[in-house]
């Protein structure tokens, strides 16, 4: 059989940015808020030079208008800038960071006609890392106050930055925005394809990016169309085999239906049992609440007292999703929820100091309340029987795309969708009936955000042991 280990626990990292998403130093976001400062008010100083109409996006002036016409959105717009403590307005030269909502939306407006950029400048003072979030970057502080939790929290607001993403989604997926992957200082230059190719190999093997990922480097932006192209980028043939593949029975696995396999490229954040249907999830310890995870779906009830596996993706990783077991997809259902809302206990209320890459800290929190895609499987081996997945948007994901179909049978590792244009965590759902212990799960490291491994997809994440006297 499979070997299996213990149960691994999340340890809060105060400081850490898991995943990659934004740089650890946090002045190195500081460092890039100060630049697209800079960059806006040249912009505006050009427009009123020129006597040109300052005009933003649609979808901005949209959310702007909704605001404006609601005393209370209006009171937490200014309160959520307000509200963040002085030792955190500044940027690195002492010069206040987004100073209210109007600076926040002509930022906003700006990332709007440009892709995530590739950063990895080390020397002060202009040290900037890698802003796989940008909005979220802009965003951080806000949305760790009380005030910013009711404002993206709100679910018209909700509705305006849905429509914001979607713009902005539509940039990710045109050619324009293959901008950012110029091989000179983006995301295909040297620095960012052995960074690449060091998360896909996690020091197991020493696979270029060309060998890990389909792309051809002789043509333009080696073969991508668009950033959304480059970050959904397959892995070539053989690279992440299934583990113990469910027709091919072994002396030490001689029923593979019995393992599950990782649904996603990812790093173990925790793992949870004897869930309850409703729970707390707001507060600081953020446990799990079935009914709002599944959305209150009919299937919910059957999920209590079961267990949560969750894991989450790196902004250098791999963002398509594969199929944990064999079976038959039940019904899939998208929820929109919120797309910028943290845990308050990890912002600003946080004693010790607040999450500076949130919602980072507060993945648990999210799978209750973010936009997320939800998939059910009826699994071929009946001591796994139905089991669901939640795959959860972090900020920018504006889109969580399944490529199945409901009554549609599908293998053990087949794809079955993907994550668009940002972060992104993910949950797998079992009955109490499927047995899944902390004994089940194979090989889980202690959760060490500063050197978490990468866990291949398609690999073996855990065992079920069929109950006693099942003839199994």
């Amino acid at each position: 059989m499979v070997s299996v280990s213990h149960e691994f626990r999340r340890v809060p990292p105060p400081h850490a940015s898991i995943g990659h998403w934004l740089p650890k130093d946090r002045a190195h976001i500081k460092q890039w808020l100060a630049t697209k400062l800079e960059q806006l008010e040249k912009k505006q100083q050009l427009q009123l030079y020129k006597k040109i109409a300052i005009t933003l996006d649609p979808s901005i002036v949209a959310l702007k208008h909704l605001v404006d016409a609601s005393p209370n959105l209006t009171k937490l717009s200014r309160e959520m800038f307000t509200q963040i403590p002085p030792a955190y307005k500044d940027d690195p030269t002492g010069q206040p960071q987004v100073r209210d909502f109007d600076t926040m939306l002509g930022l906003v407006d700006m990332i709007l006609k440009e892709g995530p950029q590739w950063f990895d400048i080390k020397d002060p003072p202009t040290a900037m890392g890698l802003i796989g979030f940008p909005i979220n970057a802009i965003l951080d502080w806000p949305m760790g106050t009380l005030a910013g939790y009711l404002f993206f929290m709100d679910s018209q607001v909700n509705k305006m930055w849905q429509g914001i993403l979607d713009v902005w989604g539509a940039f990710l997926q045109s050619p324009a925005s293959v901008s950012c992957l110029n091989e000179n200082s983006g995301w295909l230059s040297t620095d960012a394809l052995n960074a690449l190719a060091a998360k896909g190999n996690d020091g197991k093997t020493q696979y270029t990016f060309q060998q890990l990922y389909a792309c051809n480097p002789a043509l333009p932006s080696f073969g991508f169309g668009s950033w959304d192209q480059f970050f959904t980028r397959k892995f070539n043939p053989g690279i992440r085999p299934v583990a113990f593949p469910d027709d091919q029975p072994t002396p030490e696995q001689p029923d593979p239906t019995q393992v599950i396999v990782n649904a996603c490229e990812s790093t173990p954040l925790q793992f949870a049992t004897d869930v309850k249907l409703r729970d707390t999830f707001w507060l600081k310890e953020q446990p799990y609440s079935l009914a709002e995870m599944l959305d209150n779906h009919p299937n919910t009830e059957q999920f209590v007292g079961g267990s949560v596996y969750q894991a989450f993706l790196s902004a250098l990783s791999y963002h398509c999703w594969h199929a944990p077991v064999s079976g038959t997809v039940v019904d899939i259902r998208h929820v929109p929820g919120s797309y910028y809302s943290e845990n308050l206990s990890e912002g600003f209320a946080n004693p010790g100091s607040p999450d500076a890459a949130a919602p980072n800290n507060s993945q648990p929190y999210i799978s209750a309340v973010a936009a997320r895609g939800i998939i059910f499987i009826q699994a071929d081996n009946p001591h796994i029987g139905l089991m669901a997945i939640i795959f959860i948007g972090m900020a920018e994901v504006s889109s969580c795309e399944f490529t199945v179909q409901p009554g549609q049978h599908i293998d053990k590792g087949q794809a079955i969708g993907m994550f668009h244009f940002g972060g992104s965590t993910h949950c797998l759902v079992f009955r109490p009936e499927t047995k899944l212990t902390a004994q089940s799960l194979v090989n889980p490291p202690p959760y060490d955000p500063d050197a978490s491994i990468n866990l291949p997809v398609s690999s073996a994440l855990a065992v079920i042991t069929p109950p006693a006297g099942s003839g199994d």
